[in-house]
């Protein structure tokens, strides 16, 4: 019986702490908690998650690039002459890319079937033009070296007439590391060194049937990885 009376009088007294009953009989509460009773009640913590859920793309279109191109005409050898082909090269195109085509020789298919290209590669062959109509073609050193007698005269007629041709240019000089050079034109005969060359010193090698016009296109291309 007594332990229960010095519990009750326990259990009175923190209950008087914790309100704090003043002097006159009042009852106001405190905010400060005794440091041991604080430490038997657990801390509460509460958390929250949050998830994000990021849209993720299913498939991707492939995009397309339209470029503009225009049929450039090449001269190619069959049986001895000269027939030229159109390809469609990026517009404009330049003369080095147009030596390049000659170089890369005739198209694939029934289009470039007998036919050749006498110019080697992958030769350098560097081409300028003076903006005054005429384009100077230098030729690397040893160029004709490894090129047949029968196929000299029929490798510079083709460079001559596929230049000839492009836009803006109606002569065709050679040189060669920067010097003037002479070239074939037939019958054993050479050019005067430098010599401004044109459509009819090699109009004797056409094959007379005609050429398709110089045109501009457009034409879709697949995107570049």
């Amino acid at each position: 019986m007594r332990c229960r009376v010095i519990s009750l009088s326990v259990a009175v007294a923190l209950a008087a702490v914790a309100c704090g009953v003043s002097e006159d009989g009042a009852v106001r509460r405190i905010d400060q908690v005794p440091f041991e009773l604080g430490d038997t009640i657990p801390p509460t913590t509460t958390s929250s998650t949050t998830t994000t859920t990021l849209p993720t793309s299913t498939s991707e279109q492939a995009a397309s690039t339209t470029i503009a191109t225009e049929l450039v005409r090449l001269y190619f050898i069959a049986s001895g002459q000269l027939t030229s082909v159109s390809i469609a090269l990026p517009s404009p195109a330049a003369l080095p890319q147009v030596v390049s085509a000659l170089q890369a020789g005739p198209p694939a298919g029934e289009l470039g079937t007998g036919l050749r290209s006498a110019v080697p590669k992958p030769v350098e062959i560097s081409v300028s033009d003076d903006g005054a109509g005429v384009a100077t073609v230098d030729l690397p050193p040893g160029f004709f070296d490894n090129i047949a007698t029968t196929d000299q005269r029929l490798v510079v007629a083709q460079i001559v007439l596929t230049l000839a041709v492009r836009p803006g240019i109606g002569q065709v000089t050679f040189s060669q590391a920067g010097r003037p050079l002479s070239v074939p034109l037939g019958s054993g005969q050479l050019s005067e060194p430098g010599q401004l060359l044109s459509r009819r010193n090699y109009e004797t090698l056409l094959n007379p049937s005609g050429s398709p016009v110089s045109q501009t296109t457009l034409s879709t291309v697949p995107p570049q990885p």
